[in-house]
């Protein structure tokens, strides 16, 4: 309801992929509602999208503030698909002193247009282009500056990995 019609079919697409990597557990210990609201929370995040730029956030969501709420706080990326990034990743959140409580990691064939909006999203086999969607959620961060302090490390991570990814070669 919260989507265009346009939307819905591509949202589907994501909605399946992100299911196929929870199990029983991570479903059981969830309400539907929180499910619903991090899955359309993270399609609408990463639905534009600048090329070779990653978009990272993280948020604590409450039902007042966010229609969805969760225990952890949540970090939510899109990348384009390369080496690394959930190693990566992972240490830089170990590194600022926080706990991995759930990772979904689909990875996703993914068409844009010129403005960055998604025309087209498909299973990672399909052959386009490749974006890493990441869903993480981590021990729950009450301080805004954590939470952008999280965001920065990321980043920077990612950006680091673009750079070794984009060199391995040359290094070589």
């Amino acid at each position: 309801q919260r989507l265009p019609a346009d939307r819905q079919a591509l949202f589907e697409v994501f909605v399946r992929e992100c299911f196929g990597q929870l199990d029983a557990d991570d479903l059981a210990e969830r309400r539907d509602e929180d499910i619903a609201g991090w899955l359309l929370s993270h399609w609408q995040f990463g639905a534009q999208r600048a090329p070779d730029t990653p978009k990272v956030r993280v948020l604590s969501p409450a039902i007042a503030d966010d229609g969805w709420s969760s225990r952890h706080s949540v970090v939510e990326i899109v990348n384009d698909d390369m080496p690394f990034l959930v190693d990566s990743t992972a240490i830089e959140i170990h590194a600022q002193g926080l706990t991995t409580h759930l990772l979904v990691h689909p990875v996703f064939s993914v068409e844009r247009d010129a403005d960055g909006a998604i025309t087209a999203i498909a299973p990672a086999s399909s052959g386009r282009r490749r974006e890493s969607w990441m869903h993480i959620e981590v021990d729950r961060l009450v301080d805004a500056e954590q939470r952008h302090a999280l965001v920065r490390g990321i980043e920077k991570v990612l950006g680091d990995v673009r750079a070794v990814v984009g060199d391995w070669k040359t290094m070589v």
